[in-house]
């Protein structure tokens, strides 16, 4: 009962609002136990159908040693070596680790491996997959069209024969050279047996069946997955790379994968090309020196063999063998001079090659000037850096493009090398030809004291001068080559693998617990949310403690929920809808303070809150304690049906208002139940709020109050009609209906207007409450006979449809 409080203070107020609804929310939720406990099983039972078909994750990892000091691809130990070159320090683990990931590592690593045919066993919840000891090996012809990224299933009841199926609705078609793969349909072929060993060949599959296992009659599921599908998946969120500490060049790498022997030989052949193509990079100035040095062996040698036959032909056609002291002088300066001579003219060969491949832009075959024995530490070093820049360069466009920062400043830093290069070749070139202009001056100045000699002699020293100039071009050469060779063959990748992977068959747990928590968390979330939701947005009137705290007039009673005929009190009167009207008839009574003559009109806003089972009940109620009771039905509008009492509805109140007949007595109509009296609305008139507010209805209440102790005016609904509220005039106290579950929010703030209006005697009565709330405040159903013997009856019934279930 609620009893209207005093004035509080705005802040008091506020504090009480929050506290109140902050406590009423938590009770709210507390309220749907049930409900969060369904939600919570269930989405656990999701996560754990989600774990079941969700194959184990498996971590692999390794370590990798990047060294970061020294020239990473330095060839020829020079003056220059042991310089930390022009890759700050830090900045190569970071470029090296990139690399690692890139997608054209990953590729030389699929190339090496045969993961573009997985193999599955079929399971109860999922199909585990088999690595290398399989039953049967299939091979595919990539240049063809293929069917990905589906299930194939390969069945066989012999070593002959094979059948072919696909189960899955949908495939992705791979087209040799499309960079997209198309989605289609399950396809439809005419054949489903094939012949081991041999290429099978339709639109969209060829595939090599070989047998290899032992039993005549198994099944597998295949999926064909295409070098794109791989490359997402071994150079995705699936491999991270990250340093092993922060002041180490030791790079761990994590492989999360499904199978871990699959997983394991991944990352150790990763490693293995990255190392590979490292000293790939390395060994490439080497061959290109060696190449450089054969082609001028190949042009060298042929002028060799001639210069030789014709030595020892001349000589054995004249028989002469040995020169005099002074044509050995003049032929050992002549051979010094021309050897000196014939490697500046090398030299600037080289520097001619080199400037034609800087000005194209083609450094791959750039050979480093030490390799070739020029010694130059500036040229030298531009040239490292060149070629080290140009490595850095594609590496760098192995996971970026050609507009990004990174390597549009490599870029600028091998033009600004370029041109020093350009630079250094111009001032050597002019060194050379110098030199070379000087050589040929002294070779010609010893060419006059040449010719002293007598002829046969000058023609020995002739063919000898030219067979010493190759010799000593081709030993240098040979010399230069096995140089390289040795370079060749000596060099080893700068980084190094500390820890190959090993195969890990522990799964990850934090996933599948991961799923368990986070279904834990929904199963909370996904209820409050929703509660709070039909909270926010809800319009009608759920708890009665949200009546009890925005409504300004007192609370005279609380009806359950009705489960007998409207007619409770009479037929069911020990029920607690029975009791529920008696407390209200006793709080009207404290209200009055007196056993007198009461006028009471029952209202609500809308139709449908029960304004006539209460004025029935009510009425019902002061009859069977003795009172003298009228039930006025003053809703002329729509008349609620009176076949409970059995009366007729021809004649009524409409027809005495509007003059038709005369007599009070002659409308009222008795019941079968003593005491208790009623008066129907009669024929719906045209002008009902007209009737109403006419002379001869207060001449009507007179009357009525003269012969009855209880008037219970039953009107329309205040917030439907106008009439009703001259209805509260003639009323001695009003109660205002409210239905749980129906009644709308603002319903309360228009009651608390009414008041305000200065309508005096108003109450409230809620109606159709849920037992909850009854129990909350009182006894409940539970407490009472009838209810007791209804649920008795209820449960009898349902236990014995029960029992005939089980026969």
């Amino acid at each position: 009962m609620k009893v209207a409080s005093g004035t509080k203070s705005s802040y008091n107020r506020m504090n009480d609002e929050e506290n109140f609804n902050f406590k009423s929310l938590i009770l709210k939720y507390l309220e749907h136990k049930p409900f969060f406990i369904w939600s919570v099983l269930l989405a656990i039972l999701i996560a754990f159908t989600v774990n079941q078909y969700t194959p184990p994750v498996y971590k692999i990892q390794s370590k990798f040693l990047i060294k970061e000091e020294g020239n990473p691809i330095n060839l020829f130990e020079t003056s220059t070596a042991g310089t930390n070159g022009i890759v700050p320090k830090g900045q190569k683990l970071a470029n090296e680790t990139i690399f690692l990931k890139s997608r054209e590592i990953a590729r030389l690593a699929l190339d090496q491996l045969p993961f573009d045919i997985e193999y599955y066993e079929e399971g109860l919840f999922i199909n585990s997959e088999i690595y290398k000891n399989t039953p049967i090996i299939v091979e595919a012809d990539w240049n063809h069209a293929q069917l990905t990224n589906g299930k194939i299933k390969i069945s066989w009841t012999d070593t002959r024969f094979f059948q072919l199926e696909f189960p899955d609705m949908e495939y992705q078609k791979y087209i040799p050279g499309e960079r997209k793969n198309i989605v289609i349909g399950n396809p439809e072929i005419s054949q489903t047996d094939f012949r081991f060993g041999e290429w099978i060949t339709f639109f969209d599959v060829k595939l090599l069946v070989k047998f290899t296992g032992a039993e005549t009659s198994g099944s597998l599921i295949i999926k064909m997955r295409d070098r794109e599908s791989l490359l997402q998946q071994y150079t995705g969120d699936n491999l991270q790379i990250f340093s092993a500490d922060k002041t180490s060049s030791i790079l761990l790498l994590a492989l999360d994968t499904h199978h871990p022997v699959k997983g394991t030989d991944y990352l150790n052949m990763l490693m293995k090309v990255f190392l590979e193509n490292e000293l790939n990079e390395k060994n490439a100035i080497a061959r290109n020196t060696i190449n450089f040095i054969d082609r001028q062996l190949s042009g060298i040698s042929d002028s060799l063999s001639y210069s030789e036959n014709k030595l020892e032909k001349f000589r054995s056609n004249n028989r002469t063998y040995n020169i005099t002291a002074e044509a050995n002088t003049i032929f050992e300066k002549l051979s010094e001079l021309e050897k000196s001579l014939s490697q500046e003219q090398f030299k600037r060969n080289y520097y001619q090659s080199l400037q034609n491949y800087v000005a194209q832009g083609d450094y791959s075959e750039i050979i480093i000037p030490a390799g070739l024995g020029i010694e130059d530490p500036v040229l030298n070093k531009l040239i490292e850096d060149l070629t080290r820049y140009q490595a850095d360069k594609s590496r760098y466009l192995a996971t970026q493009t050609e507009n990004s920062p990174t390597v549009l400043e490599v870029n600028r830093k091998i033009k600004d090398i370029n041109n020093s290069i350009n630079e250094a070749l111009r001032n050597v070139n002019r060194n050379t030809n110098l030199l070379i202009s000087d050589l040929q001056k002294r070779i010609s100045n010893i060419d006059g004291q040449f010719g002293k000699l007598p002829e046969t002699e000058q023609d020995l020293l002739n063919i000898k001068r030219k067979y010493s100039l190759n010799e000593n071009i081709y030993t240098f050469l040979l010399q230069r080559r096995a140089e390289a060779d040795i370079s060749l063959a000596s060099n080893t990748a700068s980084n190094k693998i500390i820890e190959p992977a090993v195969m890990n068959f522990i799964p990850m747990r934090l996933k599948p617990m991961l799923n368990y928590l986070l279904a834990l968390l929904l199963g909370f979330i996904v209820p409050i949310g929703i509660i709070s939701l039909r909270e926010a947005f809800s319009v009608r009137i759920k708890e009665i403690k949200d009546v009890e705290q925005n409504l300004t007039v007192p609370i005279v009673g609380c009806i359950g929920q009705n489960k007998y005929p409207p007619l409770v009190v009479f037929n069911h009167s020990r029920s607690g809808i029975s009791e529920a009207f008696r407390a209200v008839r006793t709080n009207i009574d404290f209200i009055f303070q007196k056993d007198n003559q009461v006028t009471i009109m029952i209202t609500s806003a809308i139709a449908g809150e029960g304004k006539s089972f209460c004025a029935m009940n009510l009425a019902s109620v002061y009859s069977v304690c003795g009172k003298k009771t009228i039930i006025v039905e003053c809703d002329m509008h729509k008349p609620f049906s009176l076949t409970d009492f059995d009366i007729s509805s021809r004649e009524g109140l409409s027809n005495f208002l509007s003059g038709q007949i005369s007599q009070v007595k002659d409308i009222i109509q008795r019941t079968e139940y003593a005491n208790l009296d009623v008066l129907a609305p009669g024929p719906i008139p045209p002008n009902p709020a007209e009737l109403i507010i006419c002379p001869r209805f207060k001449q009507l209440i007179q009357e009525l109050k003269n012969r009855y102790d209880v008037i219970i005016l039953d009107s329309s609904p205040l917030g439907l009609t106008n009439e009703t509220l001259y209805l509260t005039r003639v009323a001695d106290l009003t109660l205002f209906m409210l239905r749980q579950n129906y009644s709308r929010k603002s319903s309360l703030s228009y009651i608390n207007s009414l008041k305000e209006k200065g309508i005096k005697k108003l109450y409230a009565v809620v109606n159709d409450v849920e037992e909850k709330d009854l129990s909350y405040g009182g006894y409940g159903y539970g407490y009472y006979d009838d209810d007791l013997k209804k649920k008795n009856k209820i449960r009898a019934i349902f236990k014995k449809v029960l029992n005939k279930a089980a026969f």
